[in-house]
Order: structure tokens, then C-alpha cells, then sequence
């Protein structure tokens, strides 16, 4: 799967993502920092990128349901945690086996991901679904 790290997220994951099998770019291997979040997303669009971000704020009004817009291809928001040198490898060690076994049928669907102490919950926020996926980490 094609994925794009916003500038939030440590380049360090790649290395975790790419062993998943994932073609992993970061948003600085193309803009320089603070770059807006529009022409991030139209990057992401582009090159048919799920988007990886700690902002997802910014980008959930790109899509639907705030927004009308025909396919995108996935939008991934880590919600109430950081991701350090510390944790980066166990939450993209969840996101990369997600995104493996889920392939493009994360197409138009945004997912929030929420630590739990020792786990990670993976929930699908839009089109909404009861299925909460834990992953002890």
C-alpha cells in the first residue's frame, strides 16, 4: 500500500511501514516544513497515498463526510498521544499490519487511532462501523 507521513510523524517510521511491505514516503521528502495542509492532501490524492497524520484535524474537512469528494484514499488520525523515539515503532508496527491486511479498502475511510495503556484501538470513524480493532503492543 502507497502512504504518506505528515510532517508530525518521525521519519523514523518508514523503516517500520516498508516492512509491511508498504511504499512509505514522508511529506518533507517532498515540501519543506509547514507546508499547508491542502496542497498535502492534494500530494497524498496524486499519488494515491493513505495519509498518516497527528493532525487530523486538519484534514477530515477535506473529506467526506464534511466534504464532497469523490475518492481518497485513506486517512489515518492518531488521536491523544505523541509519537516519540520511544513509541514510534510499536504504533507503526499496528498501523503497518492494519494497512497490510486491510489493502485499498481503506479507500474513502478515515480510522482513529487511540492508545489504551498496553494496546492500541484502531476504530473506523467514517463511513462508521461498530468494529474496534485492539492491539496489544
Amino acid at each position: 500500500m502507497k502512504v504518506l507521513l505528515d510532517e508530525n510523524i518521525t521519519r523514523r517510521s518508514i523503516l517500520v511501514l516498508e516492512k509491511y511491505g508498504h511504499d512509505v514516503i514522508h511529506v518533507l521528502n517532498r515540501f519543506s516544513a509547514g507546508e499547508n495542509d491542502e496542497d498535502v492532501f492534494q500530494l497524498a490524492l496524486e499519488e494515491k497515498r493513505a495519509l498518516i497524520t497527528l493532525n487530523g484535524k486538519d484534514f477530515v474537512i477535506l473529506i467526506p463526510p464534511k466534504a464532497e469528494l469523490e475518492l481518497h484514499y485513506g486517512l489515518i488520525w492518531l488521536r491523544g498521544f505523541q509519537v516519540t523515539k520511544k513509541t514510534y515503532e510499536g504504533v507503526m508496527d499496528v498501523i503497518g499490519l492494519f494497512l497490510k491486511n486491510k489493502g485499498d479498502s481503506i479507500k474513502n475511510t478515515y480510522y482513529a487511532v487511540k492508545k489504551n495503556q498496553d494496546s492500541y484501538q484502531i476504530i473506523q470513524r467514517y463511513p462508521k462501523s461498530p468494529k474496534v480493532l485492539v492491539i496489544d503492543r
